[in-house]
């Protein structure tokens, strides 16, 4: 008898999270959301996965940055949950090309011409060196040189 009063104190427990909304982003990309009831509150799992930025009280915007798996929850004003996301990051599964040298990754994106680009796997060398790239062009775009 008490192991059935534990299975359904923990099904019950679990319950909430059973029914959070499933929500797929692509890494680096922007998606919108639509609230149903003002939010008051936001507060992202992990964002090193995944981030939101508000755009008013019914909209905001997900933003993919790692692949992996995190969680949303979205409260009113007096606390109480109007939302929990899952949220499931995957990466660019078409133009992308992943280049694999024994234990070193490369990613390239090949939308016209294949050119390395940053991704979360890559090697620290790969990956340090398109990052040096790129902010020494963003540095010159901004004639911060």
């Amino acid at each position: 008898m008490r192991s059935i009063i534990v299975a359904l104190v923990l099904s019950v427990s679990v319950a909430p999270s059973a029914f959070a909304e499933q929500v797929w982003l692509t890494m680096d990309q922007v998606r919108p959301f639509k609230l149903n009831t003002p939010a008051s509150s936001i507060i992202v799992g992990n964002p090193g996965i995944a981030d939101v930025k508000v755009h008013d009280e019914n909209r905001i915007f997900l933003f993919g940055k790692a692949p992996g798996l995190t969680n949303i929850f979205i409260l009113d004003d007096e606390g109480e949950t109007l939302q929990n996301l899952m949220i499931r990051v995957r990466t660019p599964s078409t133009d992308m090309l992943v280049f694999h040298r024994g234990a070193k990754q490369t990613t390239y994106n090949c939308t016209t011409h294949c050119e390395p680009t940053i991704t979360v796997g890559d090697s620290p060398e790969s990956f340090e060196g398109v990052l040096q790239q790129v902010d020494t062009k963003a540095s010159q775009a901004a004639g911060i040189n």
